[in-house]
């Protein structure tokens, strides 16, 4: 396995203001990234991937979505993860964004996944079928495959679920744009999953219920948090802790989690939380397993 991010694009992130989307209250129309500092935290994190010795693919930002005209500006690319969705056994499935304005980086990310090695599968093109990779964590020892169901469709992750043969899928709602604002799974060396830390206030009664006796089924904690320390709440903006790249024996996040119960838990998985600051990232409302991909 390997980990897959995107370079910055060759103009500055963002440079003449965000966009904003509906359901993304990170977002605010016209925020201007600080470049200088943006351009560190990025660096910051693909050395920190390298430093822990992972297979690390960097993608060359597509210039299609970086010409001259920054109205025509697509800089969500770097957020890959959402880009498709894998079971780390060969098949991807390609992301199928309600957005228009990120439907333009499907057919480059489905160009570039056809040469590498793995089985590249699409969703049928519809009113019916919706996904984003940032819906998903897909738990390889266990094949259980998470799927929020806010910008993905019940369809939409119910094929995706066939197309990589997952034993088990589990969709939770929530009004959350992604799942991977308010929770993570955490895998312990053997690369079995071992916790689960979420916000689950921020689920909808029923899947939390679900969530809750799923766990309890597999003897697997949820380390409860609060939503400062996932998307956060209407008044303030959250420190993104939760959105994590999750790996055997590591969780590496933008923030450390404040949580006593969390940190203990942690450390007697022998789970090494590393932090890399993002700020500027999370303005789009992103963070570390926003910006990365397994392939």
């Amino acid at each position: 396995m390997k980990i897959i991010i995107s370079s910055l694009p060759n103009n500055p992130w963002w440079g003449n203001g965000t966009p904003q989307y509906e359901d993304n209250p990170a977002m605010v129309l016209g925020t201007q990234p600080n470049q200088e500092l943006l351009e560190r935290e990025w660096k910051a994190l693909s050395q920190m991937l390298t430093e822990k010795s992972l297979a690390l693919d960097i993608i060359p930002f597509p210039s299609k979505l970086d010409g001259m005209n920054s109205n025509k500006w697509k800089h969500d690319f770097v957020f890959v993860r959402d880009l498709y969705v894998g079971n780390q056994r060969g098949d991807v499935v390609i992301a199928r964004f309600r957005e228009k304005e990120r439907q333009g980086e499907v057919k480059i990310i489905e160009e570039w996944l056809v040469d590498q090695d793995v089985n590249v599968h699409t969703l049928p093109n519809d009113d019916d079928h919706f996904i984003e990779g940032g819906e998903f964590y897909y738990c390889s020892n266990e094949n259980i495959l998470f799927a929020g169901e806010s910008r993905n469709s019940r369809k939409g992750n119910e094929k995706t679920a066939e197309l990589l043969d997952v034993e088990e899928l589990v969709i939770l709602r929530s009004n959350s744009f992604h799942l991977d604002t308010l929770c993570t799974p955490v895998f312990n060396s053997d690369n079995q999953l071992c916790l689960l830390i979420a916000c689950t206030t921020l689920l909808e009664k029923e899947s939390m219920n679900q969530l809750k006796k799923l766990t309890h089924d597999r003897n697997i904690p949820i380390l409860e948090i609060p939503p400062e320390e996932a998307i956060g709440t209407t008044d303030k903006l959250g420190s993104f802790a939760v959105n994590c790249l999750p790996l055997p024996g590591q969780l590496i996040g933008a923030a450390e989690f404040k949580s006593e119960t969390v940190r203990t838990a942690l450390i007697e998985h022998n789970i090494t939380h590393s932090v890399v600051s993002l700020t500027q990232f999370h303005l789009s409302g992103g963070s570390v397993h926003c910006l990365t991909n397994e392939l």
